[in-house]
């Protein structure tokens, strides 16, 4: 995010090149982009399972109006045949046969 580039961050992101992932990644990058992050501390756990985790980051601002701040963020981790992926695309559609989760208001 760093470069600004939606090439690097849709491979990051494991996901495929379309137009809703471009879409996707130009809107991200535009949101968190091109501060200059710098990692401070990363923790993963594998904590939803053996191919799901959670990456808690740490990082320090190095640009604008924030440089030197600390961001911290958790990002979805997850292995697809042998390969992890950092969970940043979140306008994905559900896999073919997989049912969404629902939730109900009061219940």
């Amino acid at each position: 995010m760093n470069a600004r580039d939606a090439d690097a961050l849709m491979k990051v992101g494991g996901v495929p090149d379309d137009a809703r992932a471009r879409r996707e990644a130009r809107r991200i990058i535009a949101d968190k982009g091109g501060r200059e992050l710098s990692i401070v501390d990363v923790r993963v756990e594998i904590d939803m399972g053996p191919d799901v985790g959670s990456a808690r980051l740490r990082a320090r601002e190095g640009t604008g109006k924030g440089a030197g701040n600390e961001v911290r963020d958790v990002f979805t981790v997850v292995r697809r045949e042998g390969e992890w992926y950092v969970v940043v695309f979140t306008d994905r559609p559900s896999p073919p046969g997989k049912t969404a989760s629902k939730v109900r208001e009061g219940g």
